[in-house]
């Protein structure tokens, strides 16, 4: 029963996340909020000192439950903490997150990828389970230098295979920047194009 309701609010929250955010947007242009680049991280500034460790959570909960589409949570990051700083904590938050994954894939197995993958992204994940320890690893650097590859899905079936977490590890440090500055500036170009004057 418990399971049950976890699974559906695991379910539920990416729908929440997108609703939310579009309803921030639109609190945001009304305030004045989204107007400059400036006005949004002086919103953001008066949550002190506090914001980053907020940020970084919000990134490591972003991998075990995709709360907001990819790349939005970074180019928030972004516009609040300056261009470096921002890709930095998101990168912070998301290898943590990338490594809470793969311990939580590790101990709960398979039963812990269908809490929280649909079942289309479940029958994915399957088909990647049967790849062999130099194919995930091959596959993981192609989802991480590929912009919005499925690399969080990949780093799931990471924990379930016999890839070592010294190996995962390596993988992760050296290519998760690139996909996450790719996402963020990609997301950037497209917010400050089409959302901010």
């Amino acid at each position: 029963m418990g399971r049950n309701i976890l699974k559906r609010i695991i379910y539920v929250l990416p729908i929440v996340g997108v609703i939310s955010f579009t309803g921030l947007v639109i609190y945001g242009y009304s305030k004045g909020i989204f107007h400059s680049v400036q006005s949004l991280q002086d919103f953001i500034k008066q949550f002190g000192e506090y914001a980053v460790f907020i940020f970084i959570f919000l990134q490591i909960l972003q991998v075990i439950v995709p709360i907001l589409p990819g790349g939005i949570s970074t180019v928030v990051g972004m516009l609040m903490f300056g261009n470096v700083q921002g890709l930095l904590y998101s990168y912070v938050g998301l290898i943590i997150g990338e490594i809470i994954v793969y311990w939580l894939a590790r101990y709960y197995g398979k039963s812990f990828a269908r809490l929280i993958l649909t079942k289309k992204r479940y029958l994915k994940f399957e088909k990647m389970l049967d790849r062999p320890e130099k194919g995930i690893k091959r596959l993981m650097i192609i989802t991480l230098l590929v912009p919005f590859a499925p690399d969080d899905l990949v780093c799931l079936v990471a924990g379930l295979t016999d890839l070592p977490f010294k190996e995962y590890m390596k993988i992760l440090l050296i290519f998760k920047f690139w996909s996450v500055a790719t996402y963020g500036y990609a997301v950037l170009f497209l917010f400050n194009r089409f959302l901010i004057g």
